[in-house]
């Protein structure tokens, strides 16, 4: 299935781009398409343990599976004050 990856703030500048599209197998899960991007983007690999993920904007584990996902997202930890 093909799906819209979409990254933010510091995971945007580790893969050098906001939207990326790619084909996915439809039993994949959040963190492996993290996984799969770390491996061509290596400056993302030191993020994979503290990406948080939504799909179609929803707040999701990383080993939800990604069946009919049009979006997913990337989000790096949040701290503010």
């Amino acid at each position: 299935m093909k799906i819209a990856v979409l990254l933010f703030a510091s995971l945007r500048d580790a893969v050098g781009a906001s939207r990326l599209e790619l084909e996915a197998p439809a039993e994949s899960t959040p963190r492996q398409i993290a996984e799969l991007l770390a491996a061509g983007h290596h400056h993302l690999k030191p993020h994979l343990k503290t990406i948080a993920f939504a799909i179609d904007g929803e707040f999701v584990a990383g080993d939800a599976k990604l069946a009919e996902v049009k979006e997913l997202a990337l989000l790096p930890p949040v701290s503010g004050g």
